[in-house]
C-alpha cells in the first residue's frame, strides 16, 4: 500500500536548522570536493529540508538547478503528493515543470484537478506532464495531445511515460489508441504503438498483428517493441531493419 499522505512538511531538527543553507550552498558547486558530503548530509535530513530546497530552484537557464533536483528526487515520494500539488502553483516555471513531471508518475486520482489546470500551462513540457498524468488516470481526451508530444520527444520522455501509464493498461485504453491510429500516417502509428506498450492488453494482440505485418519498417519496429513490452521484455529502441523483420516473424507465430 502507498504511504499515508502528509498534510504538512516535517519540522527540521534544531541541530539541522543552522546547517541547511550552508550545505545547500556547497551542494550547488558540483565540482567542489565538499559536494558529495553536502549532498549526503542533506539527504539524511529527509523531507524536512524540502521547503528550503524548493526555494533554491530558479528560472535561469544554466543547469544550476540540477544538484537541487537530485536532492528532491531522493526526498519526495507519493506521500508528498498533496504538498507538491500546493507548490505547483508557485510562479517559477522550472519548479512547476519538475513537480508536474514527478506528480504525473503517481497515478493518484486526487491529483486530477491539478493535472486539468496544468494542461493549460504555457510551458510545453509542464502541459505535457499534466496531460500525461490525465492519460495515466485513463482520461480519453488526454490521448491525442500525449501522442502528438511523444511523437517528437520520445527519447527524452520514454521512461516517464512508462511510469505514468503503469496503472492505465486496459482494454478501453488500448482501443482508443488502435482507433486513433488505424488510418493514420506511419509517424502517428509509431507514436501510438509506443503508447500501446503500456496501454493495450494481451487480448488485443490480434490487432497488433496488422502492425507487425506493416510494409513500413519504422512501424514494424515499434510493433515488435510493443509486443516485447507486453510480454515482459525490454524494448530495443535501436532495432535494425533486418532485426525488426526477423523479430516480427517470431512474434507473428507467438501472437
Amino acid at each position: 500500500a502507498d504511504p499515508a499522505k502528509l498534510e504538512a512538511w516535517p519540522t527540521l531538527k534544531e541541530a539541522d536548522r543552522e546547517k541547511v543553507l550552508p550545505l545547500l550552498d556547497l551542494v550547488r558547486k558540483v565540482d567542489s570536493p565538499q559536494h558529495d558530503s553536502a549532498h549526503k548530509q542533506l539527504v539524511a535530513m529527509g523531507d524536512a529540508a524540502v521547503p528550503l530546497i524548493l526555494q533554491q530552484i530558479h528560472d535561469r537557464n544554466d543547469n544550476s538547478n540540477a544538484p537541487y533536483l537530485a536532492l528532491l528526487d531522493q526526498a519526495l515520494g507519493k506521500q508528498h503528493a498533496a504538498l507538491m500539488a500546493r507548490e505547483v502553483k508557485k510562479p517559477k516555471v522550472e519548479l512547476r515543470r519538475y513537480l508536474m513531471q514527478r506528480l504525473c508518475r503517481f497515478g493518484d486520482t486526487s491529483l486530477k484537478a491539478v493535472f486539468e489546470s496544468g494542461r493549460k500551462e504555457k510551458d510545453e513540457q509542464t502541459a505535457f506532464f499534466a496531460t500525461l498524468g490525465l492519460l495515466g488516470l485513463k482520461q480519453r481526451d488526454a490521448l491525442e495531445p500525449v501522442l502528438a508530444y511523444t511523437r517528437s520527444h520520445w527519447s527524452e520522455v520514454a521512461p516517464i511515460v512508462a511510469e505514468a501509464l503503469a496503472g492505465a493498461r486496459a482494454q478501453d485504453c488500448g482501443n482508443w489508441v488502435f482507433e486513433l491510429i488505424a488510418k493514420a500516417q506511419p509517424a502517428d502509428q509509431m507514436a501510438g504503438l509506443r503508447l500501446l506498450r503500456h496501454l493495450m492488453v494481451k487480448e488485443q494482440a490480434v490487432i497488433l498483428r496488422t502492425y507487425l505485418e506493416s510494409p513500413d519498417h519504422t512501424v514494424k519496429r515499434e510493433a515488435v517493441n510493443t509486443a516485447r513490452v507486453l510480454h515482459g521484455e525490454a524494448p530495443i529502441e535501436t532495432l535494425s531493419v533486418f532485426q525488426a523483420i526477423e523479430q516480427a516473424k517470431q512474434w507473428l507465430k507467438k501472437l
